[in-house]
């Protein structure tokens, strides 16, 4: 979010988004927006049409995991390996190769799939 700011003034950038500059500020510094300001944030760099870099695949796991609080960690291991077959399986329908990142995904959940198997045994 830093990066995508900092070509732009912290006013206009505010303006864009539509929060006060203030707010942007403070988050830009740390803080944990409200809710709605979030989802603001959110829309806004969805709308920039890039991204700074490419997914982390460990961030995934953790938020996947977050996500799933309520589910059996089977459940949630099964979740993403959904996740990922899906992904992959969106990037091949447009003819385009998965990124490392899904592909780093696909082995996560892979590796857990022998795991699991291991434990059960």
């Amino acid at each position: 979010m830093a990066r995508e700011t900092a070509r732009l003034s912290l006013r206009r950038a505010a303006r864009e988004i539509s929060i006060s500059p203030n707010g942007l500020r403070n988050f830009l510094s740390g803080s944990a927006p409200r809710s709605a300001t979030r989802a603001k944030l959110e829309r806004w760099l969805a709308d920039q049409g890039r991204t700074s870099r490419p997914p982390n695949v460990g961030q995934l796991v953790r938020l996947l995991n977050e996500l799933s609080g309520d589910l059996a960690p089977h459940q949630t291991t099964q979740l993403g390996r959904e996740i990922a077959r899906l992904l992959a399986e969106a990037y091949e329908a447009r003819r385009l190769s998965p990124p490392r990142w899904v592909q780093e995904l696909l082995r996560q959940y892979r590796s857990s799939r022998s795991k699991s198997a291991d434990e059960v045994a």
